[in-house]
């Protein structure tokens, strides 16, 4: 059965991308599974982190999933043996097409037999952040601790609670940017652990460091680029507790969507 792990936030600049990187790097190159990241973003960064193209340089996209008569075509990383459906800078002209069409289009990767499959979405609420939930599995978002991220959390788990109530999706939130001496920050990180949705927070927050901007720029994971930091242990930790989240989880969240 093929893991969906889907990193999503509906507010930009909290590390989302790096996080989908480090998922499925983790995923191919310690967990040693077959791995597919999706770059459903138009920015392409992931494409760009992963491979060292730019964006637009790439023949086939992911695109090409929503023409039945395209070959789809995955492309090799600098991250071991990961693969990737790399972006497509006009992606958004598929939010004109019907949701149903896009859970179609990403459908036709369930049959390609990755073992996890991990999706990096766009910001902005549409059919490319909405779709590949459709897919279950697991909601993984990141969270910077302040005032702004939280009105973009309260937006991302509604939406949540709306798709957890369709199909089976886990939640994991992560704390990322943590400024651990921040008291601002600390009594946003207390706001989100005490609401109903604290069960969902991984116990290890990433703080903000520059190792990670300096590691997705040389195109490897934080701890293939210094395995001394503490901070790059703990971004394997996080990856390893995501990937180990089991559908009983899946089944504990998709209950609170239903009765939340």
């Amino acid at each position: 059965m093929t893991h969906i792990i889907t990193v999503t936030n509906q507010k930009g600049g909290v590390g989302k991308t790096s996080l989908a990187v480090h998922i499925a790097a983790y995923a191919s190159m310690a967990a040693r599974k077959k791995t597919l990241l999706v770059d459903m973003d138009g920015q392409c960064n992931a494409t760009f982190i992963t491979t060292g193209q730019p964006r637009g340089t790439i023949g086939k996209t992911v695109a090409d999933l929503w023409d039945d008569e395209e070959d789809i075509a995955f492309q090799d990383t600098r991250f071991g043996n990961l693969q990737i459906l790399p972006g497509d800078p006009d992606i958004g002209l598929v939010g004109k097409q019907p949701l149903g069409a896009g859970i179609q289009a990403l459908r036709r990767l369930l049959d390609r037999e990755f073992e996890v499959i991990v999706i990096d979405t766009p910001p902005a609420a549409g059919v490319q952040q909405l779709a590949p939930l459709y897919l279950g599995g697991l909601l993984v978002a990141p969270v910077e601790p302040d005032l702004l991220a939280l009105q973009g959390l309260t937006s991302l788990l509604k939406m949540w609670r709306m798709v957890a109530g369709e199909v089976l999706l886990g939640l994991a939130l992560v704390i990322n940017k943590r400024i651990l001496n921040s008291t601002n920050q600390q009594m946003v990180v207390d706001t989100i652990v005490g609401s109903s949705f604290g069960k969902h927070v991984l116990p290890i927050q990433l703080t903000n460091r520059q190792l990670v901007a300096n590691a997705m720029k040389q195109g490897m994971p934080v701890w293939k680029l210094d395995p001394r930091d503490p901070a790059a242990a703990n971004w394997a930790l996080v990856c390893k507790q995501i990937l180990e989240m089991h559908e009983t989880s899946a089944e504990s969240a998709n209950k609170d969507g239903k009765d939340g």
